[in-house]
């Protein structure tokens, strides 16, 4: 459904709640799951891609089961439209090590239908809110090699790369 004409305020609610998180859930698994773009290393490390090239068979069950276990350690944020759908949505995880607390932005989705309307910076917004209230001042992500469009919206929004990641399949 072609929802361009609509405006691009969204309502934004962090909520890890199981129903939310089911609906969130099935909304990542349409949209990111429609687009092997964004498939980076984490999502073969979690097994929701076999091999970085496409997407597990399962993708709507392995979305749902990690969604249901997002515990005291990621917290969920949903965008809804109007009618209460779900339109955007973003995950990010508390890390800690010895040293030094950082973020990171594990998911962020928009409906393809709304992108450039403004919505991404509305959730990356709410996003950098909720990690400067807990006292952080790194927020990482990962990004799919070929997710060209997403690499330039997060380095508008003042991203950098820091690294490059290297994967071989070993023999055995």
């Amino acid at each position: 459904m072609d929802r361009s004409d609509e405006p691009s305020q969204i309502s934004l609610e962090w909520n890890n709640a199981a129903g939310i998180a089911r609906a969130a859930a099935d909304f990542a698994s349409r949209v990111i799951g429609s687009d092997a773009r964004y498939i980076s290393h984490g999502e073969i490390q979690t097994g929701l891609s076999p091999d970085g090239k496409r997407w597990a068979d399962n993708l709507d069950a392995l979305y749902a089961a990690d969604f249901a276990e997002l515990g005291d350690v990621r917290d969920l944020l949903t965008g809804r439209d109007g009618q209460g759908a779900i339109v955007a949505m973003a995950i990010v995880a508390w890390e800690a090590t010895s040293r030094r607390r950082f973020a990171v932005l594990e998911d962020m989705a928009v409906d393809p239908a709304l992108r450039s309307l403004g919505i991404g910076e509305q959730v990356l917004r709410a996003v950098e809110g909720r990690v400067a209230e807990r006292g952080i001042d790194l927020l990482f992500l990962e990004s799919g090699l070929d997710n060209h469009g997403a690499h330039r919206f997060f380095e508008r929004s003042g991203f950098h790369t820091v690294s490059h990641v290297f994967m071989k399949q070993v023999t055995r």
